[in-house]
């Protein structure tokens, strides 16, 4: 017996321009989350927690808005488990990515963690025998040299030397990254079965409840400290998770989650640019080719 498709019935064969557009939108309002995050002043787990908390009334509007404009956008049988499994593996990214900006830099957090396509693509194809096409893997390949082309100067030690606490700093970013993947698989599976909006705010509410019974358990600091503090999270919930995360839930039911996720390196630049304008990490000429080699992978995803 073959294993159960990602493919949605009514997705069309060729995604629209504007679907496109949101879904980098999307991506982009994620690049920032690493910028509001080294701005709050409350632990990683608890940045998590606020992340879902300003977010879910925002879902909760949008699925409201989705019953109203479609009285049958239910929950179909079997949707429940990939949900929850889809809320627990973004707590889990959220709360390691978040951990890794306190020992690495922003922009190698965010390269390390935007590698989650290896993950996609491998799950994809060894669990739900989705092939990727020869397009696929080709931007799949340029996209990993663009990041190692961006994070190379660092992994040598020529801009920052490489310490313990950096490379500590690393592996939970690579952790966030295989949490994301398997957070895309569980999206594309439930959108088979369920509204994004629905999706988008049980998965957040079960998100929320484990990034602050990881907050409690380590102790960390939760309520802001400061104006700024506050700013920082409600940014994260407003812009980085209910608009990104919205967005992008909505552009996996249109796309495959092989190409969807290669778009998702789109947040890497995003956050390399913004950290250059923001802290002053100006990006070296190998990273600045880096990040052309992303857009021209993301090109490759439009047009495959």
């Amino acid at each position: 017996m073959s294993a159960p498709s990602l493919s949605l019935a009514d997705r069309p064969a060729s995604p629209a321009l504007g679907m496109f557009l949101l879904l980098l939108l999307g991506a982009t309002c994620i690049g920032f989350s690493g910028i509001f995050v080294r701005f709050a002043d409350v632990g990683p787990a608890a940045a998590g927690f606020w992340r879902m908390a300003f977010a879910l009334p925002v879902l909760a509007a949008w699925m409201a808005l989705e019953n109203r404009r479609d009285s049958a956008a239910g929950v179909k049988p079997g949707a429940m488990l990939p949900i929850a499994l889809a809320g627990l593996a973004f707590g889990v990214d959220v709360v390691l990515y978040n951990a890794s900006l306190g020992f690495t830099s922003i922009a190698n957090a965010s390269l390390l963690g935007n590698l989650s396509p290896v993950g996609v693509i491998l799950g994809g194809w060894l669990l739900f025998r989705e092939k990727p096409t020869r397009r696929i893997l080709g931007a799949l390949l340029l996209a990993i040299g663009g990041a190692g082309l961006l994070v190379l100067p660092k992994l040598s030690g020529s801009a920052t030397p490489l310490s313990g606490a950096g490379l500590f700093g690393d592996g939970l970013a690579i952790g966030a990254a295989f949490s994301y993947a398997a957070y895309i698989l569980a999206v594309r599976r439930a959108r088979n079965r369920a509204a994004s909006g629905r999706i988008g705010l049980i998965s957040s509410a079960i998100c929320a409840v484990f990034c602050i019974a990881a907050a409690l358990g380590l102790g960390e600091t939760i309520l802001p400290q400061s104006l700024t503090g506050w700013l920082a999270v409600a940014a994260l919930g407003l812009v980085s998770h209910a608009m990104g995360q919205g967005l992008i839930t909505l552009a996996l039911g249109h796309y495959g989650a092989n190409a969807a996720s290669l778009v998702m390196v789109w947040p890497a630049l995003v956050s390399v640019l913004a950290a250059w304008a923001i802290f002053a990490e100006q990006p070296s000429l190998a990273q600045a080719f880096g990040g052309v080699a992303i857009l021209a992978a993301v090109l490759l995803v439009r047009k495959g």
